[in-house]
C-alpha cells in the first residue's frame, strides 16, 4: 500500500553543443525537447540527426511532431505505451519525408525523395537524398512509470546508487549494425550489406568485411574471420566501450547510388527503408515508483552518441550519480552536470578535433 503512494520527484538539466571547440565549420545537427504535461507528467527526448545537407531538418522536424503528437496523446501511455510510442515516431519519421521534400532542388520521383544531379554522377540524372535521425525518448507518467523509446545509437541509461556498485542499465541496446538480432530479423535478405568500416574498404571486393556469417548449421552469427581481419587491418572502435564501427551499404547495384548508414533503425533515410532499416521503435516500459520504493534515488541520462561513445556507461552514471547526493535545483548540481557534459565535449574535441560529433544530453535526478 506504501509502495502505491510513492511518486517520483523530477529535476532535469539540458545541455547541447556543436562538438569541438564551438568554432569549426560543423553545424549542430542535434535536436531535443523536453515536454511538461503537468509536474506529474513528462517527456524527454534527444534527436541526433545525420546526412549532409538534411541532418538538421530532419532532427528538427522529428522533433515538432513527436511533441505534437505526445502532447496530445500522452494520457494514452498509461494503457498504451507501446502503441503510442510507435505512432510518435511514425509520425516524426512522416514529418522528416515532407520536410526534406519540401527543401529547394528535392521532388518525389517513384516513390522517393530525390534531387537532380549530373549524369555522370548517376546515369539516372537523379538520386535518392540523405537524411534521418535517431530518437530516444523518455517520458514519466503519473509520476511513477518511465516508458522509453528509442531508435538508432543515442542512448538513455538509467542508474540507481547501490551499496557498493551503482546499478547501471542501457533501456534499449543501441541499434548498432553489429546486432545479430536486427541483422536475422530484417535485413539479411534485403541485400544490404553489413561490413566493418576500415580505411580500405573500397578498394575491392576482398577488402569488404561482413560482419555476419553462417554457422554449420546455417544460422547466422558475428563472423570470427571479419573481426579477426577488422584487428589486421585497423578497424577501430566506435565507443570507449569497445565497439566496433561497422556500417550498413546499400547494394553497388541499387536503384540510386550506393549509401551508408551506422544504424539499423532510424528516422528518415528513406533509402535505407527499401533494404530493412526501419522507423519502429523499441519501447520498454518500468514501474520506476514501485523499483525505487520509499526515498529510492535514481539519474536517468538520454543523450546522443557524441557523449556515450567517449565513455564507458558505469564511468559516466558514476560521475553524474554524485549530483543525487546534492539538493535539487540548486547550483551545486547543475554545475556537476555541465561540467559532465563539458569533460565530454573537451574529451571528444581532444580525440578529434572540430570534426568531434555533436553532444546533446539531458540528465533527470529521479526521488522518491
Amino acid at each position: 500500500a506504501a509502495a502505491a503512494q510513492v511518486r517520483l520527484r523530477l529535476d532535469h538539466y539540458e545541455y547541447t553543443h556543436r562538438g569541438g571547440s564551438g568554432h569549426g565549420p560543423k553545424e549542430n545537427q542535434d535536436a531535443y525537447f523536453v515536454l511538461r504535461v503537468d509536474e506529474a507528467n513528462w517527456a524527454y527526448g534527444v534527436l541526433d540527426g545525420h546526412g549532409g545537407e538534411h541532418g538538421r531538418v530532419a532532427s528538427m522536424a522529428a522533433s515538432a511532431a513527436m511533441q505534437e503528437h505526445l502532447r496530445a496523446h500522452f494520457w494514452r501511455l498509461r494503457s498504451e505505451p507501446e502503441a503510442v510510442m510507435s505512432e510518435v515516431f511514425e509520425a516524426a519519421h512522416a514529418a522528416i519525408w515532407e520536410a526534406i521534400k519540401a527543401m529547394p532542388d528535392v521532388f518525389e520521383r517513384d516513390g522517393m525523395l530525390v534531387m537532380e544531379v549530373e549524369e555522370e554522377d548517376w546515369p539516372l540524372g537523379y538520386d535518392a537524398v540523405d537524411g534521418g535521425s535517431t530518437a530516444s525518448v523518455a517520458a514519466i507518467v503519473d509520476g511513477r512509470t518511465l516508458v522509453y523509446a528509442a531508435v538508432g545509437d543515442s542512448a538513455g541509461i538509467l542508474a540507481q546508487p547501490g551499496g557498493g556498485e551503482a546499478k547501471v542499465e542501457e533501456l534499449v541496446a543501441e541499434h548498432a549494425p553489429v546486432r545479430l538480432d536486427e541483422w536475422v530479423a530484417r535485413l539479411h535478405s534485403t541485400g544490404i550489406e553489413v561490413v566493418y568500416d576500415h580505411p580500405d574498404m573500397f578498394e575491392g571486393e576482398d577488402q569488404l568485411l561482413r560482419v555476419f556469417d553462417r554457422d554449420a548449421t546455417g544460422a547466422w552469427r558475428l563472423s570470427e574471420e571479419a573481426l579477426r581481419r577488422a584487428d589486421e587491418m585497423g578497424c577501430g572502435f566506435k565507443t570507449e566501450r569497445g565497439d566496433r564501427s561497422a556500417v550498413l551499404m546499400t547494394p553497388e547495384e541499387g536503384r540510386f547510388s550506393q549509401m551508408m548508414l551506422n544504424v539499423t533503425r532510424s528516422l528518415g533515410d528513406f533509402y535505407h527503408g527499401q533494404y530493412g532499416v526501419t522507423w519502429r521503435p523499441e519501447v520498454v516500459t518500468r514501474d520506476l515508483a514501485e523499483e525505487l520504493g520509499p526515498g529510492g534515488r535514481a539519474v536517468l541520462c538520454v543523450a546522443s552518441d557524441g557523449v556515450w561513445d567517449l565513455w564507458t556507461f558505469e564511468e559516466a552514471m558514476a560521475d553524474l550519480l554524485d549530483g543525487s547526493e546534492l539538493p535539487a535545483a540548486q547550483p551545486a548540481r547543475r554545475k556537476l552536470v555541465m561540467d559532465f557534459m563539458e569533460n565530454s565535449r573537451n574529451k571528444g574535441y581532444d580525440a578529434f578535433g572540430d570534426s568531434a560529433d555533436n553532444l546533446t544530453g539531458i540528465v533527470v535526478y529521479i526521488e522518491t
